[in-house]
């Protein structure tokens, strides 16, 4: 028998059993489907986390971030103080050929926002001038505030477009006035549109001012929350974390190890995120592939129920000629059919719930490739190894046994 007639009488008999087919295909689908969507979303969170994260770090770009230490071993929130400053940038800066430029940055989260009768509340972020460049974020309106507004801790603000939208409407918000709780400032800017920051916040509602003048008439503070470095050769990043970390520790006195500060990379970016999307990525995944292991179960329970069914169709081939690999081939064809077609439905199924979930918590949609390998190749694996032992039984009847 040629394989296209092989195919054709394998057609047949699927269209003959709906009901065994339709069970075997199911199976397939939860399985798929369910991999499918587990393993779509996952990714779909780690391609959202990583381009958020870019706007942050880009790949020669380094955080040093102050760790909140206790005044006087107090627990209590109000005596929490940081040691990082922008004395310590200036030393990094000149200790460290491989800086290139640097922006310190400090907040006050929950400010109130008042512009004539018209508020918001927002967070408010005090960086240097050198901030539209190490941020890579300009203005599309105004100006950015220059060194010697910083220097002189001029009451200046560049508000992001919702902000200027809530606040303003049509009117031109440059040179306008608004109350950062209830110290004036004059608009200088409007900030180039940015979206939503890795926690999820959206940046289009930010207010900068200048760092001096957030640390001085703000929040009246000596310390900053965390700065940027951008280094000249990415591929020394090890090189410039090490000479940055023996700076602060010397100028911090840290002789015992515990640091009062914590310095991101790129690299250490990208493994924060793999361990945070490791449960979709791998754990609700390998759950899912259990179901998929579970369809291969049942179809061997069933192709086993198709060959004792089958015995006097089986020994009335073998008598005409059909070799054992012919029925091999037979059953190993049929249950090919059934996979491939759980899987192709299963992954269209995955898909449009990733797409319907997408769409409610707006991230962004795509297909990975591997998806097409489990919704593909996959199942039609699961599918041969589970129709082998049928085939194999199969094959082994003796056509003058399988004929009486």
């Amino acid at each position: 028998m040629n394989k296209k007639e092989t195919l054709k009488s394998s057609l047949r008999i699927l269209k003959r059993n709906k009901m065994r087919t339709f069970f075997m295909v199911l199976g397939i689908i939860i399985g798929v489907a369910s991999l499918s969507i587990t393993f779509t979303i996952g990714r779909g969170f780690q391609k959202q986390i990583t381009e958020r994260a870019k706007k942050y770090l880009g790949s020669s770009d380094i955080l040093v971030t102050a760790v909140k230490i206790k005044l006087e071993g107090k627990s209590v929130d109000n005596n929490l103080v940081s040691s990082l400053t922008i004395d310590d940038l200036k030393a990094i800066a000149s200790e460290i050929p491989l800086v290139s430029t640097y922006a310190p940055v400090q907040f006050l989260p929950n400010c109130e926002i008042i512009a004539g009768n018209k508020n918001i509340s927002t967070s408010v972020r005090g960086s240097s001038a050198t901030g539209q460049i190490v941020w890579n974020r300009g203005v599309i309106k105004g100006d950015y505030f220059d060194d010697a507004e910083e220097l002189n801790a001029t009451r200046v603000a560049l508000i992001g477009t919702k902000i200027a939208e809530t606040l303003f409407g049509e009117s031109d918000p440059i040179g306008a006035q608004i109350r950062i709780g209830d110290v004036p400032f004059t608009v200088k800017g409007v900030l180039e549109p940015k979206g939503i920051d890795p926690h999820g916040n959206d940046m289009d509602f930010d207010i900068v001012v200048p760092i001096t003048t957030m640390m001085k008439r703000l929040m009246n503070v000596d310390y900053i929350a965390m700065a940027k470095i951008v280094i000249s050769d990415e591929n020394r990043m090890d090189e410039a974390v090490s000479g940055i970390t023996a700076v602060l520790n010397e100028r911090h006195h840290i002789t015992n190890g515990e640091s009062d500060f914590l310095i991101l990379t790129p690299t250490f970016v990208k493994e924060k995120i793999k361990e945070m999307t490791k449960v979709f990525n791998v754990f609700l995944p390998l759950i899912s592939l259990i179901a998929l292991l579970a369809a291969g179960i049942v179809i061997v329970v069933l192709m086993l129920m198709s060959v004792n069914e089958r015995i006097s169709e089986i020994g009335l081939r073998k008598a005409v000629g059909a070799r054992s690999k012919d029925v091999v081939s037979q059953f190993l064809i049929e249950v090919s059919i059934t996979s491939l077609l759980g899987g192709i439905i299963g992954i269209t199924i995955g898909l449009i719930c990733f797409k319907v979930f997408c769409s409610i918590i707006k991230i962004s949609f795509f297909i990975p490739w591997q998806i097409y390998v489990f919704g593909v190749l996959l199942p039609i694996l699961v599918g041969i190894i589970a129709g082998i032992i049928p085939a194999r039984k199969a094959a082994k009847y003796n056509p003058i046994e399988a004929l009486r």
